[in-house]
């Protein structure tokens, strides 16, 4: 883990990424790409948009100056902007090869297309479009398990991919080791964050007359500047990829610039 510098100092540069990824999310409209590019492009704009949102709830943010320490709530968010982030990543550099490039495209939609099931079967709404899903989603499965890439991964991930459990075929800590993001930590990370976000008893047994009351602690405090060196790394790595995504490099040169180097420092 790098040297973590102040708390102000890292909410600093995470108000002048959002302004950055806000800017690259401005100029990303009207080009024209991949379908893959298309929906990277759609997790890149909810990613900025959590970016904003995480911005405006930490105290002493320059959009309400807030006095609110809301650490659980912060950990929700932070951990929510990990996993979107794999996702983007994972479709918006997608391999090399143009028959993994296919394999992440129709993975992403057997996934999409298998939750559209299992919420309208469950809820008990739109039950005349069930037997579409239920003919269309076998030729579907049977187009990824056809997949060389499919065919390489290990029984366990397999059995993922098949049964439309996952949208991904890499783990979040393999998408996070791949692209050096959480300071080969992943796992204690997330495992502090996933903890706070279920509310479970590691996270509210510490709580006290100082801590998880929303007041300043040292503590708290701590866990926040974490978060903040994470989620900068996370939001300069996504400016710097769609950038080169939509060839936004020269319209973009500051943004660019300013998450290359927050990149490479942190």
């Amino acid at each position: 883990m790098p040297n973590q510098t102040s708390y102000i100092e890292q909410l600093k540069i995470l108000e002048k990424l959002v302004l950055m990824a806000i800017a690259v999310s401005d100029k990303s409209g009207g080009i024209k790409t991949t379908t893959l590019g298309i929906e990277s492009t759609k997790i890149y704009t909810r990613l900025t948009l959590s970016a904003m949102t995480i911005n405006a709830i930490l105290p002493n943010n320059s959009i309400n100056n807030s006095k609110l320490l809301d650490f659980p709530s912060v950990a929700v968010l932070a951990r929510t902007f990990m996993e979107t982030t794999h996702r983007y990543l994972y479709l918006c550099i997608p391999g090399e090869s143009k028959e993994e490039q296919q394999f992440r495209q129709k993975l992403h939609y057997f996934h999409m297309n298998f939750e559209k099931y299992r919420l309208y079967s469950d809820s008990g709404t739109h039950l005349d479009w069930l037997p579409e899903f239920e003919e269309k989603l076998p030729l579907e499965k049977a187009a990824l398990m056809e997949s060389s890439t499919y065919k390489e991964l290990d029984k366990h991930m397999q059995n993922r991919v098949r049964s439309g459990n996952t949208e991904m075929h890499f783990t979040d800590e393999q998408i996070a080791d791949k692209h050096r993001l959480a300071f080969g930590r992943f796992k204690p990370i997330y495992r502090i964050l996933s903890n706070h976000s279920h509310g479970s008893p590691f996270a509210t047994t510490s709580q006290s007359n100082e801590r998880g009351r929303g007041l300043e602690n040292k503590v708290e405090n701590d866990y926040l500047e974490l978060i903040l060196l994470l989620v900068n790394r996370y939001l300069s790595k996504i400016i710097i990829a769609q950038a080169k995504l939509l060839k936004l490099q020269k319209k973009c040169h500051r943004a660019v610039s300013y998450a290359t180097e927050i990149f490479s420092t942190e």
